[in-house]
């Protein structure tokens, strides 16, 4: 399901008219009903108070699917070792630089069509050209076919995941910045991730300006 039909569905069960939804929101109740008909979406600030009145995860209303085949030994087990943002700029050794303020070329990839589009919608007014792709295999062949500045990848995806496509990317353009953004955060995932070549690792869910500023 994607971030609306969630929505709608927990509303439905806690018995909650879309105005009543807003209203816990400090939203309008068009946005909502916007939401739930797959016409806009949330912000992705939202996404925690979201989860917070509506007693869903955020990974399940950003669309992640956590399954035992994307973990590691003893993951399974709950021994994930999850790290915020900040442990996770420790190890990238990441420095807060400017935002340079020159448009780039993006490349999204995520198999969530709410994270795509919200992540377009964010890049875009930031002045950035934004392509998409929803796995790892369309990924390639974009960055085989176009000129790209900067991709942007998920980690959990069905087929390939995203660790692999960074491989991959690496062996065919290792100049390429890449950036993973991810709730699989986990110690394990975000060390590979940089000695692979990764250049930064945001974690789900974010905030914008985290993001922004990763994409240089």
């Amino acid at each position: 399901m994607n971030i609306g039909e969630v929505i709608r569905s927990k509303r439905q069960e806690k018995n909650l008219t879309q105005a009543e939804l807003a209203e816990r929101l400090k939203v309008t109740p068009q946005a909502v009903s916007r939401w739930e008909m797959g016409i806009s979406y949330p912000d992705i600030a939202m996404v925690p108070k979201i989860s917070e009145v509506l007693r869903v995860t955020a990974d399940e209303l950003l669309g992640i699917r956590l399954s035992n085949e994307n973990l590691k030994p003893g993951e399974e087990n709950g021994n994930t070792d999850v790290l915020n943002q900040d442990q996770v700029d420790s190890i990238f050794d990441y420095i807060p630089e400017a935002v340079s303020g020159k448009s780039k070329r993006v490349l999204v990839v995520d198999d969530a069509d709410f994270m795509r589009m919200m992540l377009e919608d964010m890049l875009t007014h930031q002045g950035h050209i934004v392509l998409q792709a929803k796995n790892g295999q369309e990924c390639l062949k974009r960055l085989r076919d176009e000129a790209v500045d900067v991709c942007v990848l998920d980690i959990c995806m069905p087929g390939m995941d995203g660790i692999e496509v960074l491989r991959r990317i690496k062996e065919e353009q290792p100049g390429l910045r890449v950036v993973m953004i991810s709730a699989m955060s986990q110690e394990s995932n975000v060390k590979q991730a940089l000695q692979l070549g990764a250049d930064a690792f945001v974690v789900k869910p974010f905030q914008g300006q985290s993001l922004i500023e990763r994409i240089g």
